[in-house]
């Protein structure tokens, strides 16, 4: 007979299970069930670290607003991030205050330095024949992503702070710079230029997936902030016809760009998130004056509060201060701090080192392994001419060589440093600007165009000048800036090579003095306007290049907007801080300038006052006659 499970359409169970007593029966049920439950949390557990972690980017932006499209259980600041794993931890120079990262430029070269507040000087963290800039720290604390030419055009790059290693992100024959982390530290936001335009990118960075492309507009979409939320990435774009603070919502594949600021006059740029993300920092500039701006991130451009002067803002951790960077017109600069939290001292001892071109805050300190392999600082380049002064301490004029000039002449006290400009300049440009000038050294007897001064320092042989012939050729385009109610111009070169290879974009629109001859009343009276659109193309910042070697660019005179001449745009003096009359006492006797007068062009033969033409007496003792020629249609004519 068959078991009673059997009949039922079971399965019989050996004697042999049916023999275990009761106690093993119970004990083989509880172990099963725990086991059942382990099972349960640890798919509950993947399940919830499936939903923490965002899900990987598709490159369309179709999919862009939802790979983002996820609640972050926690919201990270800049101090926040998964710890690094070592197995000897590497010392830590820090301070209360954190440490700066900074991209400063000279001895003709931009690098990274840290700088830890209250030490003796800053560390150098990058050198070479090349240029680096835009550093970026990562939520950790422990990579630094910043903008470089070192292999040849403009790509991202990334440091290890720990060891110091760097690894190349970008290598596009195009241009990527002003990189920004994620708050998890897996991707970077930046800006590319490609077949001329600017646009927004985001790149994952261990390189697992191509780079997503954000903006796709014809027009400057540059300076992207990526939000500690991760929601949002905030930039610099013109599309609305001036620059304007705008908002990319990346949950959002609808509507997803609100323009923030909407003003007509001002300027914006710069861009910074405050750490808790609901706060902007920006830069708002008009009539020369840069301010600093915070507004909150629901709102618009009238909530913004003015904080100070500078640009390029940069958070403290906390959120307690901001660094600014202030500008001088001879591309000097310097760093200033701001209190904008109530009972926040902006009190903080800030580093003196070259021109600053931006500023990072950690709220970390410096690796101890990255502080002793830090490269040294470099000093600007050694020019090998000495200067050669006479008996009375002048120095004489040297004759340039392969210069078209009227007089192609300069002191000894700057010639090496014009001849090391132009080799420097025509490296970088690939063709030889400074071959054609319109004046070098000018004599005390030789005129200036009508409407200069006096003392303007093409007579002291320390000054040159490029002419219009370049603008107008479309080879030079010029800048406005404006400093404290003077004018000045930054110039900037086309390179000859048009791959990327040599120079950057422009990021600003330059200035038409040609608009002065239309119709338009305004720009007449402005000397010009803005360009309709930034020019396509590659060019190198001549300014800055001049300001390497100690030559610095002059302002407008007081005339400029009614007399081209007057711009003076491309003349450029070495002053090295002395005086005119000090300048020309270098180079002349005192008797020959004691009494400097204004000088005025002589005319070589003055133009007679027209006067009447006296009337013979006769004249008036004959009576005109009136007479008619044999022609039908004549026209009757008097004749004496």
């Amino acid at each position: 007979m068959g078991h009673p499970l059997e009949a039922a359409g079971g399965t019989a169970k050996s004697s042999a299970n049916l023999e275990r007593p009761r106690g093993f029966r119970v004990w083989a049920f509880r172990v099963t069930l725990l086991l059942a439950l382990s099972g349960i949390g640890g798919l509950g557990y993947l399940a919830l670290q499936a939903e923490a972690t965002p899900p990987s980017l598709d490159p369309t932006l179709a999919s862009l607003a939802t790979s983002f499209a996820y609640t972050s259980t926690t919201n990270p600041t800049l101090t926040e991030g998964p710890p690094t794993e070592s197995a000897t931890p590497a010392p830590t120079l820090s301070s209360e205050l954190g440490s700066l990262i900074l991209a400063s430029r000279s001895g003709g070269r931009s690098h990274l330095r840290a700088y830890i507040p209250g030490s003796s000087g800053p560390i150098t963290l990058t050198s070479g024949d090349f240029d680096d800039r835009d550093p970026a720290l990562n939520p950790a604390n422990d990579q630094l992503a910043f903008a470089s030419d070192r292999d040849g055009g403009w790509d991202l790059y990334v440091m290890d702070l720990q060891s110091g290693d760097t690894r190349r992100l970008t290598n596009t024959p195009g241009y990527e710079g002003h990189p920004s982390w994620s708050p998890d530290g897996l991707w970077l936001t930046y800006e590319a230029y490609q077949q001329t335009d600017f646009d927004i990118w985001i790149l994952r960075v261990d390189g697992s997936q191509p780079p997503i492309q954000l903006t796709n507009q014809e027009s400057q979409d540059i300076s992207p902030a990526w939000d500690p939320k991760g929601r949002t990435i905030a930039f610099v774009s013109d599309r609305d016809g001036s620059p304007d603070i705008f908002l990319a919502d990346l949950a959002s594949p609808d509507n997803r760009f609100h323009n923030l600021t909407q003003t007509t006059r001002d300027m914006e740029s710069d861009p910074a998130f405050d750490p808790s993300g609901d706060h902007i920092a920006y830069v708002s500039s008009n009539l020369g004056v840069d301010q600093i701006r915070i507004l909150p991130v629901g709102g618009t451009g009238t909530d913004a509060q003015v904080v100070g002067q500078g640009r390029r803002p940069a958070w403290a951790p906390d959120g307690s201060r901001l660094l600014a960077i202030l500008s001088t017109p001879f591309d000097g600069s310097s760093l200033v701090a701001y209190g904008v939290v109530q009972g926040s001292s902006p009190a903080l001892p800030l580093p003196t080192l070259g021109s600053i071109e931006r500023a990072v805050w950690a709220q970390s300190g410096l690796p101890g392994e990255i502080a002793a392999h830090a490269a040294a600082s470099e000093d600007a380049p050694a020019l090998e001419d000495p200067v050669v002064w006479d008996s009375a301490g002048r120095a004489g004029l040297v004759a340039l060589t392969n210069i078209q000039a009227p007089h192609a002449a300069l002191s000894d006290a700057v010639d090496a440093h014009f001849n090391a400009l132009r080799d420097r300049t025509s490296d970088r440009l690939g063709w030889d600007f400074l071959s054609q000038l319109d004046y070098a050294f000018v004599g005390l007897n030789d005129p200036l165009p009508p409407g200069f001064q006096y003392n303007d320092w093409l007579y002291t042989g320390r000054a040159f000048a490029f002419g219009q012939g370049a603008v107008e050729a479309g080879w030079v385009e010029v800048v406005r800036e404006d400093f404290g109610g003077q004018t000045y111009w930054r110039i900037w070169v086309r390179t000859l090579l048009q791959d990327g290879s040599l120079g950057e974009p422009i990021r600003e629109r330059p200035w038409d003095f040609g608009a002065r001859q239309l119709s338009d009343p305004l720009s007449y009276d402005q000397g010009g306007a803005l360009k309709a659109v930034v020019p396509g193309g590659y060019f190198v910042d001549f300014t800055r290049l001049a300001a390497d070697y100690k030559f610095e660019r002059l302002p407008a005179l007081a005339n400029w907007r009614t007399y081209l001449p007057g711009t003076r745009f491309g003349e450029f003096a070495m002053t090295e801080g002395l005086s005119w009359l000090q300048a020309m006492l270098q180079m002349y006797p005192p008797e020959a300038i004691a009494t400097p007068t204004e000088f005025r062009t002589p005319t070589p033969t003055p133009t007679r006052t027209v006067r009447p033409t006296p009337t013979p007496w006769w004249w008036y003792w004959r009576t005109p006659t009136p007479s008619s020629t044999a022609s039908p249609m004549a026209t009757p004519t008097l004749s004496p």
